[in-house]
């Protein structure tokens, strides 16, 4: 199983921490060490920042709509000892949540302090079902559950997790926008620069339950058409789905499986999709272990 140097303090459903080692792989079979790694939905960025800890690339870029996850990622490489100390005087209860909730309704985080916003991105990601964003609150609004809004809010676990992330800031850059955006605008950078694109968009069937930033069907065409006539080394992630596998039809395909956390533990089937030849997954990491955080 995968060890990764990296513990990212967000959760997400799905998450791809299993498959860093054979993302690593790939950039090295592909003669790719030292690249940039760009990623245009980062989320938890896990597979960016464990590949520029290993050593297999010398750079990430971090794209991110939601100003919530963009904040906070930008405060944990701007504004680390910051965040830091605010975690530790935050009160994790319900009136904060409440305090809070304005915050969700902000669609762009340029006027607004950085550090606040993203300190709600985290609290909410740690406080919420699933660690999704747009949902209520692990216990209820009445915390008559089991299970309390703290429950996934381990403060000197995140704080050190967040800590043992700020020498990378050198190395991290992280961007607010939208992902097809970006790369449309930064193309002669994919293209000419020493580039790895990974790309985890939204899941196709379950994207508006999980994300306030989802996609429909014209996003993902537009996605898939827009990567189909790129040259730049590019790996896709997705769930398995017939209009999915209609879309890169002309690319190379690799099912994975993945536990989703969302609404109960179940078994997933997610393809890899690629413009580089990807060798299948003949090691334990064929099978990702659920992310508990």
């Amino acid at each position: 199983m995968t060890c990764n140097k990296v513990n990212v303090p967000l959760r997400y459903p799905g998450s791809k921490a299993c498959l860093t080692d054979y993302i690593a792989a790939i950039i090295e079979e592909n003669f790719l060490s030292g690249c940039t790694v760009y990623e245009p939905f980062a989320g938890s960025a896990v597979i960016s920042l464990e590949m520029v800890e290993r050593g297999f690339a010398g750079k990430a870029v971090l794209v991110e709509r939601d100003p919530l996850i963009y904040c906070f990622w930008n405060a944990t490489f701007s504004h680390n000892e910051e965040l830091c100390e605010a975690i530790n005087n935050l009160n994790i209860d319900i009136e904060t949540w409440g305090q809070y909730k304005s915050f969700r309704d902000i669609e762009d985080p340029k006027g607004h302090p950085v550090l606040q916003l993203g300190l709600a991105g985290l609290f909410f990601n740690r406080t919420n079902f699933s660690g999704i964003i747009g949902a209520g609150p692990i216990g209820g609004y009445k915390q008559q559950s089991e299970y309390h809004i703290d429950c996934r809010f381990n403060k000197q676990r995140l704080i050190a997790q967040i800590r043992s992330l700020a020498y990378l800031s050198e190395k991290v850059e992280v961007v607010f926008g939208d992902a097809m955006k970006f790369m449309s605008e930064n193309e002669s950078d994919l293209v000419d620069g020493f580039a790895f694109v990974y790309v985890d968009p939204p899941y196709y069937s379950q994207g508006k339950k999980l994300y306030r930033y989802y996609y429909n069907d014209n996003d993902h065409e537009n996605l898939a058409n827009f990567l189909l006539d790129k040259d730049f080394p590019w790996l896709v992630s997705y769930e398995d789905h017939p209009k999915i596998r209609s879309l890169y039809a002309k690319k190379h395909f690799q099912p994975i499986y993945v536990d989703y956390s969302a609404k109960k533990s179940r078994k997933g089937s997610e393809l890899l999709i690629s413009n580089l030849v990807i060798p299948p997954l003949v090691y334990e990491e064929a099978h990702c272990s659920k992310i508990t955080g």
